[in-house]
């Protein structure tokens, strides 16, 4: 894959989208025991438009729900993404890589790993499954 058209076509022929727009696309993963996990593949340019970057991200709770240091050393044990806070109020699992050259096992995997990572979280911080 070198660009976000590529990535697009991948993601169409083997996913289900639950709802695309200009530059994102919003995917739902059954991830068993009757759970289910939002995930946003995001386009994000850099360099004046020369650069393309993935964004996976995936939410998990809200600000004002979870305790925050626990929930950043739990992040802190994985090895794919990071925590990050979207509209001022809810937390995420966020991983990004350049699509210039990317690799399907460099797309594929760091996706499964935000997916179970999120669902993780949600299940043990907040107990329900919202996303």
């Amino acid at each position: 894959m070198a660009t976000w058209t590529d990535l697009l076509a991948y993601v169409r022929s083997h996913y289900t989208v639950a709802e695309e727009e200009a530059g994102w696309i919003k995917m739902i993963f059954d991830v068993g025991e009757l759970r289910s996990q939002v995930v946003f593949l995001q386009r994000h340019a850099l360099m004046d438009g020369a650069e393309e970057w993935l964004v996976i991200e995936s939410p998990f709770g809200e600000l004002g729900d979870i305790d925050l240091p626990r929930v950043l050393a739990e992040v802190g044990q994985t090895v794919v993404g990071g925590a990050a806070l979207v509209a001022g109020h809810i937390l995420t699992v966020r991983h990004a890589v350049p699509l210039e050259n990317l690799n399907i096992n460099e797309f594929e995997r760091p996706l499964a790993l935000v997916t179970t990572t999120a669902d993780r979280l949600e299940r043990h911080f907040v107990g329900g499954d919202e996303y």
